[in-house]
C-alpha cells in the first residue's frame, strides 16, 4: 500500500495474499471498497479476475462467465464511466494484443 501522506510503500497488516500467484496482472480500485486484480500470468495467461473486499478482508474470484474475452497479461486497465477497461498486453501464445474490452463494474461486484 502506498501511503500518500508519507510517500512510502508499506506492507499493511490487514491485506491478505491473493488466491493464486499472479504476475503481470492489472489492478484497479472499484467504488473505493474493492481491488480488482485482472488477468496476469503464472505458468499460463489468465482471463479471470480476483476481487479484494477491504471491509471483509477477503479475496474472491469472479465466475468464468465474466472472464475477459481474451486472456491477457502485461496489459493496462482503468475504470472509465462505470466500466473496467482492459487494453493491450499479451495473449496465451505470447502475441501482443491491440484489442480493448470492458465490463460493467456493477456486473462483477
Amino acid at each position: 500500500v502506498f501511503d500518500t501522506a508519507t510517500l512510502t510503500w508499506k506492507n499493511d497488516a490487514h491485506l491478505h495474499d491473493m488466491l493464486n500467484e499472479r504476475r503481470r496482472a492489472a489492478a484497479v480500485m472499484l467504488k473505493k471498497k474493492y481491488l480488482a486484480a485482472i488477468g496476469g500470468y503464472c505458468g499460463a495467461t489468465f482471463a479471470g479476475c480476483f476481487i479484494y473486499d477491504f471491509s471483509s478482508q477477503l479475496w474472491s474470484s469472479t465466475p468464468a462467465s465474466m472472464d475477459m474475452i481474451k486472456a491477457r497479461n502485461g496489459h493496462a486497465a482503468t475504470v472509465l464511466d462505470g466500466k473496467i477497461v482492459a487494453a493491450g498486453g499479451e495473449d496465451l501464445d505470447g502475441d501482443v494484443l491491440a484489442s480493448v474490452e470492458c465490463i460493467e463494474v456493477d456486473a462483477i461486484l
